[in-house]
């Protein structure tokens, strides 16, 4: 290997602005994970430092990954996508048998490297990935054909279904993206509608088999989120007993932690409710970052992810793609970083959304900031999936994406 080869290497390469965005998230990752060491659990166990050190050893893994993929060509995702379904069925199988059950859900599997390793983070880039390749493939179809788009939908609900027998909100976050990514492919809106049955049908038969049917009824009762109060405005939940319409004690510590946070809130490491969450560290870490904060900055978090959707998705938002891109193998790597891009982000405002008590109760962790070895460890091969498209789009000066005019 000539130096010169072994030096670009060594670069990071890519859209330097969506660098930057994630080393940004990852430091305020880091500032807020620290800080949510306060909690009462870990405040009352030995071993807090090693909880410290994992994460750190978790960030620096994340960073690992996304050098290293951003390097690879982004068509090695496509001719591996179809292992990696055929691997995320397997393993979301595993969970129903030999899951880890935590809150009453089996969404991890027990593996030793890891805390806790979740097959969804894996469904979720292997579907993309392989819908990114066959639609791709399928520009300019022969849209008349009944079964051009039953394979891209056969995946969606099959997966949907394994999702959504544990946890509802991966099913849904696994869905969405699939349905705005055929929509961006130009699919007609009659393929859509069968994929928005196809999702409909898995929550159905998950809610009449799987295990969370009575968890999704009782989150949607309780009082303290947006949602179930307009809900519960139409419909009282009159089958529920009192037990089951208890408000969870961490919805009242967000809330609280939000409100208390005001415009510039109380100061790092100075959170409060953070002494009775156990889950700030994670499911509720942006409701500790605005409490300390304030509203200044959980606005500027939420910027910064609006700001990836947009560096990653602006080589297919302003052009019509043509057949002559998928030979060139361009339309797979848009579609690609469109997908992964619109995944990452989708999470982390669910996660905001629950944080500030617009819906229920998810178990979603913020992309980036909250605490969690397999979830950085998926979206640091995401992101570095996204940076692979930027890098080859730079280096063999592509067609530039249009910018939308200004007045």
């Amino acid at each position: 290997m000539t130096p010169e080869r072994l030096r670009s290497y060594l670069r990071m390469e890519g859209d330097r602005t969506i660098w930057k965005i994630v080393l940004a998230l990852l430091a305020i990752g880091l500032v807020v994970v620290l800080s949510a060491r306060g909690t009462y659990e870990f405040r009352n166990l030995p071993g807090t430092e090693s909880f410290l050190i994992k994460h750190v050893r978790d960030i620096a893994i994340c960073l690992a990954i996304i050098f290293i993929c951003h390097h690879l060509p982004f068509g090695m995702y496509s001719n591996l996508s179809r292992l990696m379904l055929y691997l995320s069925v397997v393993l979301l199988i595993l969970v129903q048998l030999i899951g880890v059950e935590m809150g009453g859900a089996k969404r991890s599997l027990p593996i030793p490297i890891l805390s806790a390793f979740m097959p969804s983070d894996l469904a979720k880039f292997a579907l993309i990935a392989n819908l990114a390749s066959m639609l791709a493939k399928r520009l300019n179809a022969n849209y008349k054909d009944p079964l051009v788009f039953v394979p891209p939908i056969f995946w969606c609900g099959i997966l949907g279904l394994l999702l959504a027998l544990n946890s509802g909100s991966a099913a849904l976050l696994l869905m969405a993206p699939c349905w705005l990514l055929m929509f961006i492919g130009q699919v007609p809106m009659r393929y859509l509608f069968y994929l928005t049955l196809a999702g409909v049908m898995a929550f159905a038969i998950a809610w009449a088999i799987g295990s969370r049917g009575a968890t999704w009824e009782g989150r949607f009762s309780r009082p303290t989120n947006v949602v179930s109060q307009l809900i519960q405005k139409v419909r009282p939940p009159e089958r529920l007993t009192p037990e089951d319409r208890r408000i969870d004690s961490q919805e009242e510590y967000s809330l609280v932690a939000v409100a208390s946070g005001s415009w510039f809130g109380r100061g790092l490491g100075n959170s409060l409710q953070r002494n009775f969450m156990t889950q700030a560290y994670s499911d509720f870490a942006y409701a500790i970052l605005i409490e300390e904060w304030g509203f200044a900055g959980g606005l500027v978090t939420l910027a910064l992810y609006l700001f990836l959707l947009y560096r990653s998705v602006r080589y297919v938002a302003f052009r019509k793609l043509r057949k002559a891109e998928y030979e060139s193998g361009q339309a797979f790597g848009y579609f690609l970083a469109a997908g992964l891009a619109f995944s990452l982000v989708l999470q982390a405002l669910v996660h905001m959304a629950v944080s500030v008590q617009l819906i229920p109760v998810t178990g979603q962790t913020l992309p980036l900031i909250s605490w969690g070895g397999s979830s950085l460890i998926f979206t640091g091969v995401s992101i570095g999936a996204i940076l692979s498209v930027s890098r080859e789009a730079e280096n063999k000066l592509l067609p530039k994406p249009q910018e939308p005019a200004t007045v």
